[in-house]
């Protein structure tokens, strides 16, 4: 890991595009969250009014990384391009727990080196589907998208697609993989304009 987890145990991707940031309403309410539920602190801590006291890229697409626990790390702008996911492995993995974004993803980078020939998984925890490595995931059912309704992570784009009633959740599980004609992959840096739809036979 690039810092110390005791010390910035949680992480936030931001996308910033041309100079402005993306959802930050999203990520504070995430951050407080976090901050309250695993450090026990609820401080009034204004994203936004922090950010813009470092020197922010005017134009381009950069993923804002932000590490953080009990306090923030600078944060990096890292120049983001978007990685190709044509195929996905399903896989088990029942003591996987990513309730909060933490920065140690060593769990999930070991089930992800399972993916063989795929790009990618697509976790199964406690017989429900879940979510890739990176993204949160939506299946397409005739003009309906579905994502599932217990994530390991609560994304912040799929917090704003279901508030936009773009998706909505259920519980899905391997079985009902069949009721689906294709799938889409998003997450903080993936909109779901820019998210690519996939048949369902990528999974495999």
């Amino acid at each position: 890991m690039s810092a110390n987890p005791n010390t910035y145990p949680l992480m936030e991707s931001i996308a910033l595009i041309d100079g402005e940031f993306r959802h930050l309403r999203l990520h504070q309410a995430r951050i407080n969250l976090a901050q309250k539920q695993l450090l026990k602190l609820d401080l009034t801590f204004q994203l936004e009014d922090w950010l813009n006291q470092f020197s922010i890229p005017q134009k381009g697409f950069y993923k804002c990384r932000l590490l953080y626990g009990e306090h923030f790390k600078s944060p990096e702008f890292i120049p983001y391009t978007f990685k190709a996911i044509r195929s996905l492995k399903l896989i088990h993995a029942n003591e996987l727990d990513y309730a909060h974004k933490y920065s140690d993803r060593t769990a999930i980078n070991e089930a992800f080196s399972t993916r063989q020939f795929c790009d990618d998984i697509l976790i199964v925890k406690d017989g429900l589907i879940t979510d890739s490595s990176y993204c949160n995931i939506a299946f397409q059912k005739n003009s309906q998208w579905v994502t599932p309704a217990k994530p390991l992570l609560q994304g912040v784009q799929r917090r704003f697609l279901l508030q936009q009633g773009t998706i909505m959740e259920a519980e899905i599980r391997p079985t009902d993989l069949t009721r689906f004609s294709a799938f889409r992959l998003f997450n903080a840096m993936i909109d779901w304009h820019a998210a690519v739809e996939i048949p369902i036979n990528a999974i495999y």
